[in-house]
């Protein structure tokens, strides 16, 4: 799998750890946030000075500001999830497609040769009828059945073409993973 870490835990699972752990201390800071305004409005009460709380007030824009990235440290987390589940969908589609690529490059071949041999034979029965039977074949009929050989020999084009991409992607050395940033608890 593209996103495993040397300890076998997924993107989802350390997301999921690091994301409770965020949620607590995102819980604690909300606490010592009330508790910081509490106390701001009791001394304002008490004392009607606010010299005395510019130092509480200057501490409670720090535990708002700490929400606040506490809360996108969060969403990060949340993208690095959906992210996970977006990869294991695509590489499980690629895992679907390449199952049968074998069977379709085996299958190119016979139809092509099939459909050569149907043009071929609507060439000789239209070149030997008389004109006047050859006028009543629709001519439909004929373009359908060229346009049928040239769709697969650009299918059989295209099958080629991402036969080679595959090969050269193959080729390129993988790159090591960036790890994501730690988060501390």
């Amino acid at each position: 799998m593209l996103f495993k870490k040397s300890n076998n835990a997924s993107i989802k699972e350390r997301a999921n750890a690091a994301l409770a752990s965020l949620q607590r201390n995102a819980y604690a800071m909300g606490m010592l946030r009330s508790r910081l305004e509490s106390r701001i409005n009791f001394t304002l009460n008490e004392k009607g000075s606010t010299e005395s709380c510019q130092e509480l007030t200057r501490v409670l824009e720090l535990v708002k500001n700490g929400e606040m990235i506490l809360h996108e440290m969060s969403e990060k987390i949340e993208s690095a999830r959906f992210l996970e589940e977006f990869v294991m969908i695509m590489d499980s589609a690629a895992s679907s497609v390449s199952e049968i690529k074998d069977d379709i490059e085996q299958m190119m071949p016979a139809a092509e040769a099939a459909l050569e041999e149907m043009h071929d034979a609507i060439s000789k029965v239209s070149s030997g009828l008389p004109a006047d039977l050859r006028q009543e074949i629709e001519p439909a009929i004929l373009a359908e059945a060229v346009a049928a050989i040239a769709a697969g020999n650009a299918s059989a084009a295209v099958i080629e073409a991402k036969e080679e991409k595959e090969e050269k992607t193959a080729a390129v050395p993988e790159q090591e993973e960036e790890e994501p940033e730690s988060v501390p608890a």
